[in-house]
Parts: structure tokens; sequence; C-alpha cells
């Protein structure tokens, strides 16, 4: 640790740090005590698992925060000794020299963190650490007779694992401390094996880091408990697991003027006094519990795997608008996660393909509160209460709505494993979010992006909609771009598709916007082109024309008089991976290669 020396205020932080650390990972231990003791798990081979942690695992996590305290020790102790050297040479240097601002030590509420960052003068030279710590103890035991010999050719394999891993990343000003441990035994009986075992692991995160003129403290910790089972019998086998664990998050943004302040210190900052949190500041505390499940089963060189993770919680945050005003929100969030793969199994060669996707969902109330008003106040003190907010506008309440946000993502993935070397490719389909928000008077608008094909075609759009139901097609926007190759640019320049005249070169984008009405003009053009018949009668030209499925595919079925242009133009724009299939489509039902709305090559 030799080379901190020269820094005395970064050995001190590192030692409260560490302090931080070993309290989080004794939280930690205590709460991953209680899941194991909770899990409705009964029999020899639990009561073992749970004896295991008693006597083995937990007793390693308390030792891993003795250590912690003890390294925390010597280093203050190496920073007193720095301290005494300096003097005793007739001065000290600046980096020995106290820097401004609190200290990190760790105290309650939600708004604890480290009190250092680039807006207080930390030093951007300082260097970082990391180092971690593993072991394992397996013990291989043959089923024997009195006499010693062996009763059958059977062998049990009892492992117990932990680690440790502790890091500090002054770029981002991140410190990571996280711990973990395993029990497993394996049963091995003629040609038989059976397997079980249990595992936790904590993690707490400290963050702070300056961006666009705010500081944030950030801070997080989690943990988790499995267990997991398994047979194989000859060629065909089966195993499971089933975990479950917590995640809580909190963070504090302040502006880098008010971080600067020597008398700042975040742990003042409290959501329970909106008043505590400075003008332009905000805190923002997550909390959820998740739940994973893993199947994976093989019969002779066939083999299937799948994988679901759930989770739970809730999402609050406060923002300071100005002297009397604060925006509250508050909801509950949920994700869902899943994976699944099929492919084959051989002793030499292991293919697998599958598919992946995964959302995250939130419903959230809003509301701005004058908190100098009896009912702003009011409002406020039922929200640290009960959890809601006022539905509608009134004295002290303004700005009230429903915000309902959604993201995902899916994809595909390969994997190939060939002697012992392992090949993946991961393929992103589509990837988007968006956010509705609906108002008292019943009004909704709608914002959001999707990116498809590995992010080479995106998305943009608004919509709104009035208290009627109606949408005003003046304030719908569409903006489509899509990453040119050599293939794309070709349409473009062969005359195809008119990109307002200019050429196409591999390496830009093509961008297409679109509001309201000409989206329906697309959709005009997309249905004239496919059900206008040769002697001009309205029919559909060819069903079996790939065009003609997207267009009138759906819930509206072949009726030439219903036009629901969203949907026509999400098939259009949105329905496949390949943009040149995309082109092909929009330049066969444009106009001379025109288009409604405005198009355009940039970059």
């Amino acid at each position: 640790m030799t080379f901190y020396g020269a820094d005395v205020a970064a050995l001190r932080d590192l030692a409260t740090t560490f302090d931080a650390g070993a309290e989080e990972l004794d939280g930690s231990r205590t709460g991953l005590r209680g899941k194991l003791g909770s899990v409705p798990w009964q029999g020899p081979g639990a009561e073992r698992y749970r004896a295991d942690w008693q006597h083995q695992l937990e007793p390693a996590l308390t030792r891993t925060s003795a250590s912690l305290r003890e390294a925390a020790r010597r280093l203050r102790a190496n920073a007193a000794d720095q301290e005494r050297t300096s003097s005793a040479d007739g001065g000290g240097s600046s980096s020995g020299a106290p820097r401004p601002g609190p200290s990190t030590t760790p105290a309650t509420g939600p708004a604890q963190g480290p009190a250092q960052g680039p807006a207080q003068g930390a030093t951007p030279s300082r260097p970082g650490f990391s180092f971690s710590l593993e072991g394992e103890n397996a013990q291989d035991d043959a089923v024997r007779n009195p006499d010693g010999s062996i009763r059958t050719p059977a062998t049990i394999t009892n492992t117990t694992s932990g680690s440790f891993d502790a890091s500090y990343d002054p770029e981002t000003g991140t410190t990571t401390v996280g711990a973990g441990g395993g029990l497993s035994s394996a049963l091995a009986v003629k040609g038989a094996t059976l397997e079980f075992g249990a595992s936790g692991a904590a993690e707490i995160t400290r963050t702070t880091h300056s961006e666009d003129g705010f500081t944030t403290y950030a801070g997080s910790q989690k943990g988790s408990l499995t267990v997991s089972g398994g047979a194989e019998i000859k060629e065909v086998g089966a195993s499971v697991a089933y975990g479950n664990g917590y995640e809580m998050a909190f963070e504090t943004t302040v502006p880098d003027a008010v971080a600067g302040d020597p008398t700042f210190d975040p742990r003042d900052i409290s959501p329970t006094d909106p008043r505590s949190i400075p003008v332009g500041g905000s805190v923002t505390l997550d909390s959820k519990n998740f739940t994973s499940s893993d199947f994976a089963g093989s019969f002779e060189i066939f083999a299937y795997e799948e994988s679901i993770g759930t989770s739970e919680g809730m999402s609050k945050a406060v923002e300071r608008l100005d002297e009397n005003h604060v925006r509250v929100t508050t909801g509950p969030t949920s994700s869902l996660d899943r994976s699944g793969a099929v492919g084959l199994d051989l002793d030499v060669i292991k293919a697998m393909v599958g598919t992946t996707g995964s959302h995250e969902t939130g419903a959230m109330q809003t509301a701005v509160l004058d908190v100098s008003t009896p009912e702003g106040s009011a409002a406020y003190a039922r929200y640290l209460a009960g959890g809601e907010l006022p539905s509608q506008d009134g004295p002290g309440v303004s700005e009230s709505a429903l915000v309902s946000r959604w993201s995902g993502t899916s994809g595909s993935s390969a994997d190939l494993t060939l002697f012992g070397h392992e090949m993946s490719k991961e393929h992103v389909a589509s990837v988007g979010d968006s956010v509705a928000v609906t108002r008292p008077d019943g009004s909704v608008s709608w914002s959001g992006q999707v990116a498809f094909d590995d992010d080479s075609r995106r998305m943009e759009y608004e919509r709104a909609m009035d208290a009627n139901g109606v949408e005003d097609p003046s304030a719908s926007r569409l903006t489509v771009s899509i990453d040119l190759d050599k293939n794309t640019a070709g349409i473009i320049n062969n005359g195809y598709l008119d990109a307002a005249g200019g050429r196409a070169e591999a390496g830009q984008t093509l961008q297409i916007t679109l509001d309201g009405h000409d989206e329906r003009a697309l959709a005009d053009q997309a249905f004239g082109k496919l059900m206008t018949g040769f002697n001009g009668a309205t029919e559909v030209v060819d069903m079996n024309d790939p065009l003609a499925s997207i267009v009138m595919d759906g819930e509206f079925g072949q009726d030439p008089t219903r036009k629901p242009y969203d949907s026509v133009v999400g098939g259009l724009l949105g329905q496949t991976t390949d943009n040149s299939m995309v082109l092909d489509h929009l330049a066969r039902i444009s106009d001379d290669g025109k288009l409604p709305g405005t198009v355009r090559v940039v970059g």
C-alpha cells in the first residue's frame, strides 16, 4: 500500500470506505441469514446446508468484515506516520493536508454517500485499487463398508467456496465491495450423478461524480441466495436453479456550485424534508425484490436451456424546483428477463441458438406541490405516509399526471463450443422505450424511440390525443433514421427513392421525417399501389406479395375502407430487420421515388 503514502487524505478516505464496506457487509450477511432461514426447504439436506452456513460460510464473511476494519486501522496508522514524518522534515506536502468537504463516514438516512468528488477538489492523479480473495475447499469421500472396503462405486464430493472483491475507480469515483460463498454436494454412482447446492452473494457500491454541472452521490446494496440441483443418468440430464434477492439504491444530485461549498454535507439531505434539498437538486430512491429460475435439460445429443428473471419494486423521486415547489414522482416498477436456447450437445462440439427478451414497466404518479401552502404541505405529508399523490390539480397542487413508462429489448444468440473453445454472437433485433402521460382532463401524450437491427435503423415518435380521444396530426412527429451501407445507398442512387436530390454514400444516414398528415398520406399511397387492379377495380393485386401482407395484415384484414395509418406505417418501417427490404417497400409505394414528409441524407 506504499503508493498511497504521499496522499494522507486518500489513505483516510480509503480507510473510511473500508469501514463503511464492513458495516454494509455485516448488514448484507444478516439479511442473507434471514433469507436462508425463510426459504421453504425442509429435510436432512436443508438442515446440513443451514449448518454449513452457520459454521463455515457466515463465519468466513464475519472474518472478512473484521479484515476490512483491520485494514482501515492500518491505513489510518500509516497516514499518521506520514504526517509525523513530514513534520519531522520541517514541513508537509499539500497532498498530506486534509481536503475540504465532509467525511465519508456513513450516516443513517437515504442521502448518505461519499462526500468527495470532482467539485470538491479530488486529486485527478489519485490511484485506484482493486483486489480479490477466493478460496475453495473440496472433499471427496467414497461410500465404504465398516471394514473399509468400498460398498458401491460411489463417491460424494462436498465443496465450500468463498470470495471477496473490492475496487475503487478514480475516473468514475466508484467504490465496490462484494462477497459471496457457496456450498455444494455431488453424488456419483454407477454412471449417475446427483448435485445439490446453495450460494449467497452481497455487494455494495458508492459513487460520486460530476457531469453537466451537477454532482451526484449514489450508492446501492444488493444480496441474493440461490438453491440449485441437478441429475444426469447416461445421456439424459436436467438441472434447475432458483434464486431470490433484493436491491436498494439511492441517488442524490445537486448543482456543482452547491457541492463545492465547504459547508455542504450531502448527508443533511433527506426526502422527508423537501427544504433540505438544494434548489435544482433531487433525491431518488429505488428498491426491488427479484427472483430467478434457470432450467437446462439434455436428451442424448439434444439440449435445451431456459432462464427467467422477474422483479417487483418501488421508485420514488423528489426534485426541488424553486424555493417553494417540489416535483414528486412515485410508483411501482416491474421487469421481466427471459432467454431460451436449443441445440446439439456432443462430446467435442456444442451448438446452441436462442432468443432473448426483456422489458421494464412503471406506472408513476407525478405532481408539483407548493410546500409554502397548507394544501401543498398536507399533500406532501400524505405522500410520505402512504406513498400517494393527488390525482387532480388544486390549491397547492399542479401538473398532476399519470406517467406510464416501458422499455424493452429482443434479440437472438448463437453459441458454439468446439474442442473446449467457446465462440458466441448476439444480435439485437430491437430495443426501445416509451412514455405515456395522462393528465387529469383525460388528454394523453406519447413519446418514445425504438431501434432495429443492432441500432442501424431508429425511430423516434411523438403523439398527442385530446380528452375526447381525437388525435392531433399536426402535433405528431415520426423520424426514421437508417444507416446506409453499399446496398441501401445504391437503392437511393439508382433513383428508386428520392432523397431530395442528394447522392448517398455508405456511412451516411437516410432521415425520413413525417407528421401525422404525412403518415396518413404514406398509408394512402401504400393502399393505392396494392389495391388498384389492371382494370381500375379496387381489389388487392396479390395477397402473396410480402408488402401486401404488411399493409393488409392484422386487425383490418382486407377491408379497403379501413386505413389505420399508424399500423401501416409501423409495419412498413419496423416489421423487418432488413434495411434493404424497408427501402424497397418504400420505393415501391412512392410516387416516382417521392415520399410524403421530408427525406434527406445526412452525415
